[in-house]
């Protein structure tokens, strides 16, 4: 089966091609400019009577034009291609009649295209035997192939395909018809929104970027809450910190916890008939009743770290810490009655 068709190519309504359209093909020349189908968009395909010269078509059109005709009126600078008989020919539209211009169907390609007129012996993904390219159509600057199969002829269906092997569309029985070019249209508009959804996705991706890279930045940035046990890594050691964290003020920092005179160092004022204030005393009883420390034998202060440890050994003796603390009400109400 072989299809005659045309369709109509008209110079893209952008501002960078004003140099190019409604020129003469003369004027191109002269310039150093070749017709290119880059800068074309098509306006119209459409079946023709075997036969019809460009002037036919260029006449039959502009007397009564097609509602799938998107374009202005035929005029110069305008490329017609005809597909008639299995040969395909591009016609320059110039002012005083038409020109070949073959340069015009050289269509840049990926690389991995793999069809063409003359393509034979093809194997298409899914169905048996091989396939050759029966016919084309040319639409918007790309090339579409009508297979047929190698055995079966025309008893089989035909299927359409793209310039690079894609399936457009099964079971086609009659050519390039109105259907066929139906689902041409459906398969290139699926097309462009994959593409404009995969650059979508690769703007999103630009954005996050940077984002996440600020994020990342800002995390490294920002330091975690320490307890005192770790703050050994800014301060140097467990006790300092633990006295700082202790502390009123920094020059209070002497390697003891807190400066407040204990119970027994008030005692021992009192016993040398010093005076003493009942807030002294309320504050050492309440220092101590927070922590519990414990004299050295020798009757030294013992060090943070002993504290600590004493701390935790009588936090599982509460017997022991009811002793202690029945012994400081004792020693608080001898200092009362002196």
């Amino acid at each position: 089966m072989r299809t005659s068709q045309c369709a109509v190519y008209q110079v893209k309504e952008t501002p960078e091609y004003r140099d190019v359209r409604f020129r003469s093909y003369e004027k191109l020349r002269s310039e150093g400019k070749s017709v290119s189908i880059e800068n074309y968009q098509q306006v119209y395909i459409g079946r023709i009577q075997p036969g019809e010269t460009p002037a036919d078509i260029k006449t039959r059109l502009q007397k009564q034009r097609p509602k799938n005709f998107k374009g202005h009126s035929i005029g110069c600078s305008d490329v017609i291609v005809i597909t008639d008989d299995g040969k395909t020919t591009a016609y320059y539209v110039n002012k005083d009649g038409f020109i070949i211009i073959p340069e015009f169907l050289t269509i840049k390609s990926s690389s991995d295209t793999r069809l063409s007129i003359d393509t034979t012996g093809y194997e298409i993904e899914g169905k048996k035997g091989t396939w050759l390219a029966q016919d084309y159509i040319l639409m918007n600057e790309k090339k579409w192939f009508l297979m047929e199969h190698e055995e079966y002829g025309t008893r089989a269906a035909y299927v359409i395909l793209s310039e690079d092997g894609a399936v457009v569309m099964n079971d086609c029985y009659n050519g390039f018809d109105e259907e066929a070019r139906r689902n041409i249209q459906t398969f290139m508009q699926q097309q462009a929104a994959k593409e404009q959804e995969q650059q979508r996705q690769q703007q999103v991706q630009s954005q996050m970027q940077p984002n996440q890279t600020q994020q990342l930045q800002g995390q490294q940035k920002k330091k975690p809450e320490l307890a005192n046990w770790q703050k050994v890594m800014d301060n140097g050691e467990y006790l300092r910190s633990a006295e700082m964290a202790e502390e009123a003020n920094y020059n209070m920092i002497d390697g003891q916890i807190n400066n407040t005179p204990s119970v027994d160092e008030l005692e021992e004022k009192a016993k040398r008939g010093e005076v003493i204030s009942l807030s002294a005393l309320a504050a050492a009883v309440k220092a101590e009743d927070g922590r519990t420390p414990q004299r050295d034998p020798d009757g030294k202060k013992p060090s943070i770290r002993a504290q600590l440890k004493a701390d935790r050994a009588q936090s599982g003796k509460p017997q022991q810490r009811e002793k202690e603390q029945e012994a400081k009400r004792s020693i608080r109400q001898a200092l009362e009655m002196e």
